[in-house]
């Protein structure tokens, strides 16, 4: 039983008491317009008011209004009213009000309890709101488009969620995050600042509203992931080479990229799962034993979805798009033996295998791309199940399964993408599927990897310690992942339900990989070095091209090395037209493109020191500079800042004996090794060729090979392309193409 509220002496006080009657009749028309009314497709029979409370500060109230329906549960959603009753079938939010949203988290500051009339709405904040908000919030912006809550950005350094549709119970977004904030050191995913709840009689609290941190973002991993695969697929079938292969190689270099991104990832989500597992036992997020009846549980729900599944798929098999239909038979037939996979479960009952709260609703979109890496959100679990059922806990395999899915799907639609950009190749889909396999299996393998490393590898408590048991655990978790996507594809997206029938007839005859060809050992291992780089401004700056020429005849080399050789490791994946700091500053900031144009001409690799190199800057600039009237500088723009920088060596832990492995290895280790190996090892360290060709002339005998890599240059375009052009060369020397 929730203790009694005390009135605060502010509540009540100020606007005038609003008419709630007159606001749930006009609520019963207004209400499905609002974007985040959940049940647009019932009829309403009656709106009543649950509860209300004015908040100090504003002029507004928070109310609850109870929606019931001709069909149905009723609803409690919570509405934020400013003014009167809606007028006209349009809604006053106060949310809409700044003034508004900084009187809620000034209520989270001062803590206590707003009574209403049958309840009362408890405020609450974490150690972290004073550090983000020590000042009263004047700025307030919405959040792109609203979903089934409301969202506003505070100073741009918190975030303010109010949820709409109301269930009795903590919302796991408050309870996860509490705890990752005041119980953990897991870092990457945004910090709780403060809460709102409610608090009737007889029934749980329930979440209102939660105040994180703002975490500046680069967009979600779902749209990342999509870009590189339009460029993935681009290179890899659209050329103009008679066996449409662009690129090959440069698409295999991508796909390299994206499954180190995956392991990252990997690592992140095993973290994660540690942090929750660290809960108190005993409490709401405390782990526990799996047992017989979690699994029997588990089973009795993938086998109803399946059923589902079955009944569905036979329905809507003809009404598919036409290369669906043989897919739609195929795992028709399966669905028995699927069922009989369910049994895979029993290996986690009885096996010490731990049960914990997981963030429920695991896929890219739910990922951000912030500087440094990865971090978390939403963590309110699967918008379809219950907020009982988002709160249980259940088996960290779940959200591994989710995360696969998501990288199935976001390979499927990237290649459904392409193939609709390419109408005039009808066999485009069938050209372009091994790529997406090729693509899906090496980020799996890497997800996997990172997780594993962090978990199995650290003996946690809540997955199999048996390899085996574990990966027949995944598998059914995908299945019934899978099995969720096709029920909702064939509602709402037909055209999309190859995606998840190709998942379940994976689950039904899973791939096996055939072992890559091995030449033999080399005499000695190539060591992959990777590097980073530290940067240190000069103390000078350039504001014309006259001041440009005098400072490049002044500065350290380590400056003319970094705006040269290393602007190759800071544009890894594209170099642009203008391959170097100064011809890009001439071109962008000062606007003189011709003198851009002929710095980018000056090709670094011609010289053999810095010293010529800079020789060489200066007279390019000087010999412009006769040609014109005046000395062009910046007007609005930025000054050109020398820096110079050093490089720190990162050992890999990557040996290599021979030359399949080396490819291999070439694919996958970062970009920054390739420039260690071509670039900083020739001229900084003042190697006579790249480690590279040394290494395959000197270790395996291979002079011809070596020399071509020799030829390979990589100031013509960027690290990404020369690690494409490497694989070529390799791809050229090994048996059956280095496939």
């Amino acid at each position: 039983m929730a203790s009694k509220p005390r009135r605060s002496r502010a509540a009540g006080r100020g606007a005038a008491e609003p008419d709630l009657a007159s606001t749930a009749t006009a609520l019963a028309s207004v209400l499905p317009r609002q974007r985040w009314f959940g049940s647009k497709s019932r009829r309403i029979t009656a709106v009543t008011a649950v509860d209300h409370v004015e908040v100090p500060g504003s002029a507004g109230t928070l109310a609850l209004f109870r929606v019931d329906f001709e069909v149905g549960d009723p609803e409690t959603y919570l509405v934020a009213l400013a003014g009167g009753a809606p007028r006209g079938g349009a809604l006053a939010d106060a949310l809409d009000d700044p003034a508004f949203c900084a009187a809620l988290v000034e209520q989270m500051r001062a803590g206590g309890t707003l009574a209403g009339r049958c309840g009362g709405f408890r405020f609450g904040a974490t150690a972290l709101l004073p550090e983000l908000l020590p000042d009263p919030v004047r700025s307030v912006k919405p959040v792109g488009v609203e979903q089934s809550n409301t969202a506003r950005v505070l100073e741009q350094r918190a975030f303010l969620k109010v949820f709409r549709r109301l269930e009795p119970g903590a919302n796991p977004e408050l309870e996860i995050t509490r705890h990752l904030t005041e119980e953990t050191d897991f870092r990457e995913a945004p910090r709780l600042a403060g809460f709102l709840v409610y608090e009737g009689e007889g029934d749980e609290p329930t979440t209102l509203a939660t105040l994180h941190e703002f975490l500046p973002t680069e967009g979600d991993a779902w749209a990342a992931v999509q870009a590189r695969l339009d460029e993935y697929y681009a290179a890899a079938g659209s050329g103009p080479e008679p066996d449409g292969a662009s690129d090959p190689a440069f698409a295999q270099a991508l796909a390299a990229a994206d499954a180190k991104e995956a392991h990252a990832l990997g690592l992140l989500t095993g973290r994660l799962h540690r942090a929750l597992a660290a809960a108190p036992l005993g409490s709401s997020l405390g782990p526990e034993p799996i047992g017989l009846d979690d699994v029997l549980g588990w089973q009795q729900e993938i086998r109803a979805r399946l059923d589902r599944v079955g009944e569905a798929l036979g329905q809507a098999v003809d009404k598919l798009p036409a290369d669906a239909h043989g897919l739609a038979r195929e795992v028709l037939e399966h669905l028995p033996a699927l069922r009989e996979g369910l049994a895979a479960l029993q290996g986690l009952a009885g096996a010490a295998v731990l049960k914990i709260r997981v963030h429920g609703d695991y896929h890219l979109g739910q990922i951000l791309r912030v500087p440094g890496g990865f971090a978390v959100v939403d963590f309110e679990g699967e918008p379809a199940r219950s907020l009982a059922l988002r709160r249980h806990k259940t088996c960290a395999l779940r959200d591994v399964a989710g995360m696969l899915r998501s990288f199935a799907y976001a390979a499927r639609a990237a290649l459904l993408r392409a193939a609709d950009a390419a109408p005039a190749q009808p066999r485009q889909a069938d050209r372009l599927g091994p790529w997406a396999e090729a693509w899906e299996d090496g980020v799996r393998e890497a997800f996997l990897e990172g997780y594993l490393a962090e978990t199995l590898e650290r003996g946690v408590g809540f997955l199999p310690r048996q390899q085996e048991a574990l990966n027949a655990a995944l598998r059914v978790f995908e299945l019934d992942k899978a099995a969720y996507e096709l029920l909702y594809e064939l509602d709402h997206r037909p055209g999309w339900a190859r995606i998840p029938l190709a998942g379940l007839r994976r689950a039904a005859a899973p791939a096996t990989r055939s072992a890559p060809a091995r030449l033999g050992p080399g005499a000695g291992p190539f060591r992959f070095v990777a590097c980073l780089e530290l940067r240190e401004f000069v103390g000078v700056r350039a504001e014309n091209e006259r001041q440009l020429a005098e400072l490049i005849d002044q500065v350290p080399v380590d400056s003319i090395y970094f705006h040269t050789h290393g602007f190759l490791l800071r544009h890894k994946f594209a170099a642009g037209i203008y391959p170097n700091d100064f011809a890009t500053w001439a071109a962008v900031q000062v606007r003189d493109q011709v003198l851009g144009e002929r710095l980018a001409m000056v090709d670094p690799a011609e010289f053999p020191t810095l010293e010529a190199l800079r020789e060489e800057l200066v007279a390019v600039i000087d010999a412009h500079l006769r040609e014109m009237p005046v000395v062009p500088r910046v007007v609005s723009a930025d000054p050109f800042d020398f820096v110079r920088s050093r490089i720190v060596e990162i050992p890999t832990g990557v040996e290599v004996r021979n030359l399949a492995d080396f490819r291999r290895a070439l694919l996958e280790v970062d970009s920054s090794a390739i420039y260690f190996h071509l670039v900083e090892a020739r001229l900084r360290l003042g190697r006579r060729q790249n480690d590279f060709a040394a290494w395959l002339e000197q270790r395996l005998g291979l002079p011809e090979l070596a020399a071509r890599v020799r030829s390979v240059s990589p100031y013509g375009g960027s690290l990404e392309r020369t690690r494409a052009r490497l694989i070529r060369l390799l791809d050229q020397a090994l048996p059956g193409g280095g496939r």
